[in-house]
């Protein structure tokens, strides 16, 4: 039972320890002193683990990478002030790919509120749609029962199954530390119960949605015999449901094309992928030989804008998508059947009394081209000495031992890694911020995932994320499990040279471009970093390698060219006999 004479830090402890019988003990912590009472509730819990980073938005992404990896929310604590605002790109990261964030935010009480109080704003609805649920407590009141914490955090919970749940918590002085006559023993008389247990105060069941299996049949029907059916394994899919769609396309000998963010991408798998869906589409159409007449898609997102066109220009006759979140995620309005379940139930209520007849030969012209690109790749990218973007994303994913993670910048590195990678029998577990797509928290965000997975975790980001990033590198020093950083320094946005935009000649440098002359062994340290500049690729292989074997967190910069990357992609297009763009 807590005992102490302070109303606040009771409130806290019941809110730490609510959540941590929640399934979520790892806090992350920045500092301030409106937040002491649910700093020093986490600091006395003898089950609570604490991230601390003296920058809020980096600790919302340290937070979020923590999600990925897990499943479970980082639970966020901050001051009041602008330390609430930084977390935002954070939380709208984490609401656009329904990842769970528990936000909890110190405020002044209302009588310093809109009054010109010191480090005091507007925060009740500071993430506004952002968030799944929001809830501004009480002020700490011993005349408020202390069930009516435990049950507050516990709907927190409910919703952040569906994303980011705020609870702005303010707290009248004194804050913590100094009594305020409050008698604990009376005031939890009636928790006796549940401080014996283990468990929260309410158990909050999910609904268990099961797919219509009369919707199912008619899908069969529509279908047909012999239907070629794409299957599209989108980014976000667990280990569970991966295996589902693997073994679904097995059972109807479809083909599958994996996202490198799926969960299928890498790893011993039974059943042939197709992984180089860039290079067969090219993004002005499907080959002849395979055009799909149906797409299931399973997940929200893919992230191939290639394949997304090459379906524009030649919609299938049925787009059926799956999965368990709700909204419309169709950016081609194309979609025509949306089944909104658990990916998993969805594949095992396919059982074999559904099994339709299908041609052999359609999955097998789709396995024989992808690995026709494949070779094409491993001669071009995986044997030369010339160092490319495209060959650190081969060298990259080659060397990725067993169970380890991957985190990719949002911008090119993810597009390339996407294209280009090699293939690993190593389960890699991979991540990148795809919801809202920006290049902010990368390296947060990656310190994070190392956390959750607790495996060495290599991220592999550009220049201007870096930059963007930078004072992240201090959670990379601090992190007790290693992290590597790849920056490929092409000295400036080298996506932009793939975007129409590159054709406005006169002002593409200076306005997208975003030329700079600066390097990061500096930065590498400052932070106590080892560091190494690459410009070979058999140079990169030998301290890539050197990293994952000492298992130190260190920073690997790869010197590259904006203007040449795109030649080589230009020209292994060409290789395959593919339009350039």
């Amino acid at each position: 039972m807590i005992l102490t004479e302070n109303i606040n830090l009771i409130w806290a402890s019941l809110i730490v320890e609510e959540c941590v019988r929640n399934g979520s003990d790892t806090f992350f912590l920045a500092p301030g002193s409106r937040c002491s009472p649910l700093t020093l509730a986490v600091a006395r819990h003898p089950e609570a683990k604490c991230v601390q980073h003296f920058d809020e938005r980096g600790l919302g992404f340290a937070a979020l990478g923590f999600a990925r990896a897990t499943g479970r929310p980082g639970v966020v604590i901050c001051t009041s002030g602008t330390a609430v605002s930084n977390l935002t790109p954070a939380v709208v990261e984490a609401s656009m790919d329904a990842q769970p964030m528990l936000l909890l935010t110190a405020d002044r009480p209302f009588e310093l509120r809109n009054c010109g109080a010191n480090q005091s704003i507007p925060q009740t609805q500071a993430f506004g749609a952002y968030v799944q649920w929001s809830m501004d407590l009480s002020t700490p009141d011993s005349s408020i029962s202390p069930e009516a914490v435990l049950t507050t955090v516990d709907r927190a919970f409910q919703s952040l199954r569906k994303g980011p749940v705020h609870l702005n918590c303010p707290f009248r002085e004194p804050l913590a530390t100094q009594p305020d006559r409050t008698d604990s023993e009376a005031y939890l008389i009636s928790l006796h119960e549940w401080d014996r247990d283990r468990s929260p105060y309410t158990s909050v069941y999910p609904s268990l949605a099961q797919p219509d299996e009369i919707s199912l049949y008619g899908l069969k029907e529509l279908l047909g015999e012999n239907a070629k059916v794409l299957i599209i394994a989108g980014g976000g899919c667990s280990e569970a449901e991966a295996l589902a769609i693997e073994q679904l396309g097995e059972l109807q000998r479809w083909p599958i094309v994996s996202d490198v963010t799926s969960g299928l991408h890498f790893g011993p798998r039974r059943n042939p992928l197709v992984r180089h869906v860039d290079a067969l589409v090219g993004g002005f159409g499907f080959p002849d030989l395979l055009r799909p007449d149906h797409i299931l898609q399973f997940g929200c997102r893919f992230l191939s804008k290639k394949l997304q066109l090459a379906i524009e220009a030649q919609p299938p006759q049925t787009w059926i998508q799956v999965t368990g979140r709700e909204g419309r995620f169709d950016p081609l309005h194309r979609v025509s059947h949306r089944f909104v379940t658990e990916i998993d139930r969805f594949c095992l209520f396919w059982d074999q009394e559904r099994m339709l007849p299908t041609a052999p030969a359609w999955k097998q012209g789709w396995i024989d081209a992808d690995g026709q690109v494949e070779e094409l790749y491993h001669e071009q990218l995986d044997d030369a000495h010339t160092l490319t973007e495209p060959g650190v994303a081969r060298a990259v994913t080659r060397m990725l031992p067993n169970l380890q993670g991957l985190v990719l910048g949002a911008s090119m590195p993810v597009r390339d890694v996407n294209q280009f990678a090699a293939r690993n029998k190593n389960q890699i577990h991979v991540a990148c911020n795809r919801g809202a797509s920006g290049i902010d928290g990368t390296l947060a965000t990656a310190v994070g995932f190392a956390r959750g997975l607790y495996q060495c975790v290599t991220v592999l980001l550009g220049d201007l994320s870096t930059l963007h990033d930078l004072n992240s590198l201090a959670l990379v020093s601090k992190s007790k499990v290693p992290v590597i950083v790849i920056v490929i320094n092409n000295r400036g946005g080298g996506i932009f040279h793939f975007l129409p935009v590159n054709d406005v000649s006169a002002e593409f440098e200076n306005f997208f471009g975003t030329p700079h002359e600066w390097d990061f062994e500096h930065a590498a340290g400052q932070f106590d970093l080892p560091y190494a500049r690459i410009t070979d690729l058999e140079e990169f292989v030998q301290a890539y390698d050197e990293a994952l074997s000492t298992r130190k967190s260190c920073l690997i910069e790869v010197e590259t060219d904006r203007q040449q990357n795109l030649e080589q992609h230009a020209a292994l297009a060409e290789m395959l006999k593919l339009p350039e763009k």
